[in-house]
């Protein structure tokens, strides 16, 4: 590999470092479809860079030159950049500014051509040089170290970083901002005394040298500078010793010390220019001219090639001309045989206009019967869910009044049918939800054991109906409390096993629970269910988990909503498992399936189950705003069994009479209600600055209501039925 090597030189008067030769990598490995002659040029260049150190300008001149020669010809960015920097880097040393600043920006030019970070940040920083070292313009090598220090941190190069900021604290103390040019300095001081080279310890310790002089500590400023001279004089840097004299020579006139400012005066004096520096020079000038002629030939070059082309398109042309000739004698053959074939389409547009006006009407009519339909959804959801509010309420508060009644285990399971009902009506009609994966599980922790008791007692009139052996066999190692959705997966095992039932006469339907791994948080249940029934044949085993699919049986009895296992489907891919089957006719099936649950411990469940109720504050007064009696008895119960206070109205005139004269923390309001709706009524309270929390309970989607509620004031909305904890919940949030 070759290399152009870095150099520092300083100025007089003050301490500048300067990289006159930006170190570049040239690779001798080139791939074998690489323009001619590349390798050459590479040649040419690191020759030219060692002759340049050894001060023989004039030969690393016309080396460079003919190195932009062959790049021209070739085209290579890469290289072109290369030349002209080191062509800049030439004149420059003569001090022929304006055609190093010349040559520079053709390189820079060339560099962003290349996209070649490195060579940008040599370009900049020669640049930099240019302006700094002939006091053209301190904004400017400003402006260009910047960028290089730009270039020279993207590429992570700290050589060229340590130089850049050395540079540029060089200027900042020639406009004299000295703090701000040590504030580049200091950072580098670890580095320099590590891993710096002669040049930029020798340029460090000048600029600190000229600090602690303006800062009038002597002392330590003649420390750095003799420091400094000692390496120069070490490393047989000469010109940076000429400067290196002159500064301490600054400093002893500003101390007043004439004996020792003498001595370095002397020693300035005794500093020659290179007596060949003239001749040099006239001999550059004509490599310049040379170089110049060479680029106006390659321009000449360019333009003959440029016509050569131009020749080549007017032929083509020509050629073009003529095929569209061609081209347009056969379209107008096409446009013939179009105008045929166009009174044969009108024929054809016009059946297909008349069959898309019938389409579009059918479309009318569709959406029309969509519209109808989600209308008469909303209305059997209300109408559903009203009364379940009150069945399922009251059986809560039965159970809560009378927890030692005999019957408690019936109420139990007149409490899990009713909330499978209900579950079981939100399917049927959210099935469409559950396409789109709109329906969420709802996690709570709960004891597995007993849900299964009550699921077994729940499920035992189905069986001796049809005179079943009903058996459920649960692992022991399953943790006994699963934190999970209850009701989903209750409505899996529900229509698994109410099918078996249905489907099995005199014989067994046995659900096994196993537990088939556990770790810290999760364990992993299969749940099993097998029958002796009829069984279902091989072709029909795929289209049982589809929507409203019932399949031929004999009995009246056996026909349902076709829904059942299309909802085990997907509930059972909501908890993350898949569900199988297998099947014999007449012999039996087995439907399996397998998810991952979190549990807990019972400690776990009672201090969830608490939480809610130890956090809402005891002394809140409701106001429950309902027309039906039985979901005023419920409603109250539930509160009241919280020891709230409660008063229930039956319209929205009520509720704003006895708000004008009683404060309330809580409003319960039902929303459909006759004369005054619930939207109405909160608008008016909101209307009377009223700003206690309002809280929706209704019986519609949550999706129909949640718009237009809370246009209305209304601060939340409970579909009902609920359970009293998701009441408590959100009264915990909104009451302080």
């Amino acid at each position: 590999m070759g290399f152009f090597f870095i150099n520092l030189s300083l100025k007089s008067n003050f301490v500048r470092s300067q990289i006159l030769v930006c170190g570049l990598l040239i690779s001798f490995f080139l791939n074998a479809q690489e323009k001619k002659n590349v390798k050459l040029v590479s040649t040419y260049l690191n020759k030219a860079a060692i002759l340049y150190h050894k001060e023989d300008y004039v030969q690393a001149l016309k080396l460079s030159k003919n190195a932009l020669s062959i790049s021209l010809t070739n085209e290579d960015n890469y290289h072109l950049a290369l030349s002209y920097n080191m062509i800049g880097t030439i004149y420059n040393e003569f001090s022929q500014s304006d055609r190093a600043i010349n040559y520079y920006a053709k390189g820079l030019a060339y560099a962003n051509k290349a996209e070649n970070d490195t060579l940008r940040l040599w370009l900049n920083n020669s640049l930099g040089n240019v302006y700094y070292y002939n006091d053209i313009s301190a904004e400017k090598s400003i402006f260009y170290y910047s960028k290089s220090l730009k270039f020279a941190e993207k590429i992570n190069d700290s050589v060229q970083i340590t130089y850049t900021r050395l540079n540029m604290a060089s200027v900042y103390f020639d406009i004299d901002r000295i703090d701000y040019a040590m504030s580049y300095v200091k950072p580098l001081e670890n580095y320099i005394d590590l891993k710096g080279s002669a040049e930029s310890k020798i340029t460090y310790l000048d600029l600190v040298g000229k600090y602690y002089s303006n800062k009038s500590l002597h002392a330590l400023s003649e420390k750095s500078f003799l420091k400094a001279i000692a390496l120069a004089k070490e490393a047989k840097l000469n010109s940076q010793l000429k400067v290196l004299y002159n500064n301490i020579f600054q400093h002893y006139l500003q101390v007043n010390d004439q004996v020792k400012a003498k001595l370095y005066q002397d020693l300035i004096s005794e500093s020659k220019e290179n007596s060949e520096f003239v001749d040099e020079l006239d001999t550059i000038e004509k490599v310049a001219v040379q170089i110049e002629l060479d680029e106006y030939k390659f321009q000449f070059e360019r333009i003959e090639l440029k016509n050569e082309v131009q020749n080549q398109k007017i032929q083509l042309s020509r050629i073009i001309i003529i095929g569209a000739c061609i081209i347009l004698f056969i379209l107008l053959i096409l446009i013939y045989t179009l105008y045929r074939n166009n009174s044969i389409r009108k024929k054809s547009n016009k059946k297909l206009s008349i069959a898309n006006r019938d389409l579009i009407q059918a479309n009318q009519a569709a959406e029309e019967n969509s519209i109808l339909k989600s209308q008469f959804i909303a209305t059997v959801s209300h109408e559903l869910r009203t009364p379940l509010y009150g069945v399922i309420g009251l059986t809560n508060i039965i159970l809560e009044e009378n927890k030692s009644n005999g019957n408690h285990e019936n109420l139990n399971s007149l409490r899990f049918s009713a909330e499978y009902l209900l579950a079981l009506v939100n399917d049927l009609l959210e099935i469409n939800k559950a396409e789109e994966k709109n329906i969420f599980l709802r996690n709570e922790p709960f004891n597995i054991r007993q849900q299964l008791e009550i699921f077994n007692k729940s499920l035992s009139f189905i069986a001796e109906s049809n005179e079943n052996e009903l058996i459920i066999v649960v692992d022991k190692e399953i943790p006994e409390i699963i934190v999970a959705d209850e009701l989903r997966l209750s409505q899996i095992l529900m229509n698994l096993m109410s099918n078996a039932l249905k489907f099995t006469e005199k014989g067994t339907v046995k659900m096994e629970v196993s537990l088939l791994s556990k770790n810290d948080f999760k364990c992993e249940i299969e749940f099993k269910i097998t029958d002796t029934g009829i069984g279902i044949k091989a072709e029909d085993q795929e289209k049982i988990f589809d929507k409203f699919v019932q399949l031929e049986r004999k009995k009246a009895d056996y026909q349902g909503t076709g829904l059942g296992l299309s909802i085990v489907k997907k509930l059972v891919e909501l908890f993350g498992g898949k569900i199988k089957v297998e099947s014999e006719e007449n012999q039996g099936t087995i439907f399996l399936f397998t998810i991952s649950l979190e549990y807990g411990n019972e400690k776990f469940v009672k201090s969830n189950t608490n939480k809610l109720k130890n956090s809402v504050k005891k002394d809140l007064r409701f106001l429950v705003v309902e027309d039906n009696k039985i979901n005023q008895i419920v409603t109250k119960k539930i509160i009241e069994q919280h020891k709230f206070d409660c008063t229930v109205v039956e319209s929205g005139y009520e509720a704003l009479n006895i708000l004008k004269s009683t404060s309330f923390d809580i409003i319960l309001m039902d929303i459909n209600m006759p004369l005054l709706d619930g939207y109405e009524t909160s608008k008016m309270i909101r209307a009377y600055g009223i700003k206690t929390p309002i809280i929706a309970l209704t019986a519609f989607d949550r999706t129909e209501v949640e718009s237009k509620a809370k246009e209305s004031g209304i601060t939340d909305v409970i579909i009902k039925p609920f359970k009293s904890e998701i009441l408590f919940e959100v009264i915990d949030k909104l009451v302080p």
